[in-house]
C-alpha cells in the first residue's frame, strides 16, 4: 500500500507509511514530534481560495456581447434625446435610456 492515496488506507496503514509508534491512537504525538512536524511541514490548514471583489463579480455580469449592444442602443437613444427639439421623441428617448440602465442594473445585481 505504498502508493495507496491517503483517504483508502486504514488507520494503521496510515499510522505504519508515516513511521510512527503503534499506540499512536492511544498516546497522541510527543511534544517534540508535533513540534518537528509543525516545523518540517507547516500548521495543518487549508488554503484559502482567492477572493472575488465586488468590481471583479460586477465586471463578470457585465463583460458579454448583449451588455455591449445594450449599452451601445442606450448611448445612441441618449445622444437622440439630448439632440432632438421635438417633445414626444425626447421623452421616448429618456425613457429608453432608463429603461435600458435600469435592465442593465437589475441583471448586474441578480
Amino acid at each position: 500500500s505504498e502508493n495507496s492515496p491517503w483517504h483508502t488506507m486504514t488507520i494503521e496503514e496510515t499510522i505504519k507509511q508515516m513511521g510512527l509508534k503503534d499506540d499512536l491512537p492511544k498516546t497522541g504525538l510527543s511534544t517534540d514530534e508535533a513540534a518537528s512536524r509543525l516545523e518540517k511541514f507547516g500548521p495543518n490548514q487549508m488554503t484559502e481560495k482567492d477572493k472575488t471583489t465586488l468590481l471583479q463579480r460586477i465586471w463578470h455580469q457585465i463583460n458579454n456581447v448583449l451588455v455591449y449592444v445594450l449599452i451601445t442602443v442606450a448611448v445612441v437613444s441618449l445622444i437622440q434625446a439630448v439632440t432632438t427639439t421635438d417633445g414626444d421623441t425626447r421623452f421616448t428617448a429618456w425613457f429608453q435610456v432608463a429603461l435600458i440602465v435600469s435592465v442593465i442594473t437589475l441583471n448586474t445585481w441578480i
